[in-house]
């Protein structure tokens, strides 16, 4: 998500929700060198379908003689990704150095330290910086390991991944979004069957004077609030969320999705500003909270062991109008850097952290779930937890992506303390949230 992209998804074969088109067609010989800046060349026979799909998966692209890489990514991938890097040199003998720095961070470091020759060969990136790194010409295509990437991982991700141009870039690792966790000795499954029985409990539950709430999210961010959006007809960017002369928040769907969450104050007892994710979980935590709706990072967190109750997770329930909330989601990936040195290294090493053994190691040692498909069959996944998510990843709309996107986050920002808070006009709001957007759209040009 924007800001929330920490751990992440449940990969399925069945998950097919569209995005942009998919990359261009696969390449079997070997990528060229390439020097920093520039993407890989292109011969005739790249450009013709490869006869054989599956020979990128079982022949590695050959690495430079020498070479030594440096990867990117946050402090709870850190031990993961030392370990990784120790086999990695033990099968090939390349060096592994890993760096802290997050995907937040990532792209506008390797655009000041790329050309200086001291940025990292491989970095994560969340799947709405794309576009940015793409016309920035600071990542190479994933073209050596296209097919075998289409073929292993979810739809979704893969899309996710893919420019505007239809070129593949990254080597997704693992996909985020958001559901209900609940407290087992507080709810039971009938109670959350529907928002109609969520917010039924909620009022024999609540007890602001004790701070015990039946349901709580973080109100102030459009991440979590797009899902009653979505789900209601209303769109971000026109088709593909790519096109934005074509803005749907102020649409009718957007509108009976953004009442419809007006109308959960009555169970919510409280200010936007006082719904913070410090401040839901920690009461989630102690036992006062009874449903949070939170990320697929919290698997981690929101354990027996940790909490001291039994945690269970269900999808976003249907709204009164029958339709279920449709959260975003969000794909975060490998990329291999444009100023690498060493770009077959970094290629070899991206896909060698994509593998069903290291999507194994992974959720292991960090609890991030691979975007892999068919983890919902390995054993190492049967977690009623992540079957969860499974279910809910049935249906997501990845964020947005295009250079426009800005403008949505910054201008959707003021909608919620204006019709939460001072219960505003919803039609009104949103449209002036339009127009602001198409302002801040306009001034960036």
């Amino acid at each position: 998500m924007k800001k929330k992209l920490l751990m992440t998804l449940v990969a399925m074969a069945m998950l097919t929700v569209p995005l942009a088109a998919c990359g261009s067609d696969s390449k079997k010989d070997e990528p060229k060198q390439t020097t920093a800046g520039t993407e890989t060349p292109k011969t005739d026979d790249a450009e013709k379908p490869a006869e054989d799909p599956a020979a990128a998966a079982t022949e590695d692209v050959k690495p430079e003689e020498g070479a030594k890489l440096v990867v990117w990514a946050a402090q709870e991938q850190k031990d993961y990704l030392i370990e990784m890097g120790k086999e990695f040199e033990a099968k090939y003998g390349i060096k592994v150095e890993y760096q802290k720095v997050g995907s937040s961070d990532a792209l506008n470091k390797v655009q000041k330290d790329g050309p200086a020759g001291v940025g990292a060969d491989i970095f994560m990136l969340a799947h709405d910086q794309v576009n940015r790194a793409v016309q920035a010409g600071v990542v190479l295509p994933n073209d050596y390991y296209e097919e075998d990437t289409k073929a292993n991982f979810v739809e979704t991700a893969v899309n996710a991944v893919t420019g505007t141009d239809g070129v593949l870039y990254g080597y997704p690792r693992n996909i985020e979004t958001y559901l209900l966790f609940y407290n087992k000795n507080l709810v039971k499954p009938e109670d959350l069957a529907t928002w109609d029985s969520i917010k039924a409990f909620s009022k024999a539950y609540n007890n602001p004077a004790e701070k015990k709430f039946g349901i709580m999210w973080k109100l102030d961010d459009t991440y979590f609030n797009y899902g009653f959006i979505g789900g209601s007809g209303g769109y971000v960017f026109g088709k593909n969320n790519t096109d934005p002369t074509d803005i749907g928040l102020n649409n009718e769907g957007s509108v009976e999705g953004i009442k419809f969450m007006q109308s959960m104050k009555e169970v919510m007892p409280f200010k936007v500003a006082d719904a913070t994710s410090d401040v839901k979980t920690d009461l989630f935590q102690k036992g006062k909270l009874a449903i949070d709706m939170d990320g697929i990072w919290q698997l981690g967190t929101f354990t027996k062991e940790k909490l001291g109750f039994d945690v269970g997770a269900v999808p976003l329930p249907p709204m009164p109008n029958g339709k279920s909330p449709k959260p975003f989601a969000g794909v975060q990936s490998y990329f291999v850097s444009a100023f690498s040195q060493y770009p077959n290294a970094a290629r070899l090493f991206a896909h060698f952290v994509s593998s069903q053994e290291a999507a194994v190691k992974m959720y292991q040692m960090t609890g991030t779930v691979s975007a892999r498909k068919g983890l919902d069959t390995d054993p190492a996944f049967q977690n009623d937890l992540v079957k969860a998510f499974m279910e809910q990843f049935k249906n997501v709309e990845p964020m947005p992506s295009i250079a426009e996107s800005g403008s949505f986050w910054t201008a959707m920002g003021p909608v919620y303390p204006a019709i939460w808070d001072k219960n505003a006009d919803v039609k009104a709001t949103l449209d002036k949230a339009v127009t602001d957007m198409k302002t801040l759209i306009t001034q960036a040009k």
